[in-house]
């Protein structure tokens, strides 16, 4: 077992590629298991393949990088891997407002602009952000709903056949 605390920590991107590479191909052709401390999410995604979020000394969640990062379950998972950027200073307490998950295929699509057309009705889009992880592409995006509440529900109905994981957003999580 190597145990790496903030390995990548304080350096510049050319070396913190060089350590991770080497970290990566200690795991792989040693079967060494790695460990490491960081609070840098681009280093969990890069290379590992399980992760656990501690938050104020309590292990709050854990489980594959791949499942923690689609589908995080508690506050303190949700505030690292969707971190509150400027699109929080655009959402109001007025209106409605979907958090899309955005992964495997469903990240090639055009889910949005398909979603408009067969809907008929425009969403403003506060954020977006996609990301690779385990060499897959994973995507969320903040949409504001228009305020007709049939259209919001025909929205949600298409994301639902879509199969596009969704939740309402509030305030911040």
């Amino acid at each position: 077992v190597l145990l790496c605390d903030e390995a990548t920590s304080a350096l510049d991107p050319t070396a913190t590629q060089s350590i991770l590479a080497l970290l990566k191909e200690l795991n792989q052709k040693l079967g060494l298991t790695v460990i490491i401390i960081t609070h840098e999410m681009k280093v969990i995604e890069q290379i590992c393949n399980r992760v656990a979020i501690i938050d104020n000394s309590r292990i709050e969640e854990i489980g594959t990088v791949d499942e923690v990062f689609r589908h995080p379950k508690t506050v303190a998972a949700k505030k690292l891997i969707f971190p509150k950027g400027e699109y929080a200073e655009k959402i109001s307490g007025e209106g409605k407002y979907l958090r899309l998950v955005f992964e495997g295929s469903s990240a090639d699509r055009p889910i949005i602009a398909n979603m408009v057309l067969k809907c008929g009705a425009p969403v403003s889009i506060v954020f977006a952000n996609t990301k690779t992880i385990d060499g897959q592409i994973f995507g969320h995006m903040i949409i504001k709903l228009p305020d007709d509440a049939e259209i919001a529900r025909k929205i949600s109905a298409y994301l639902e056949i879509e199969n596009i994981t969704y939740s309402e957003e509030k305030d911040y999580v």
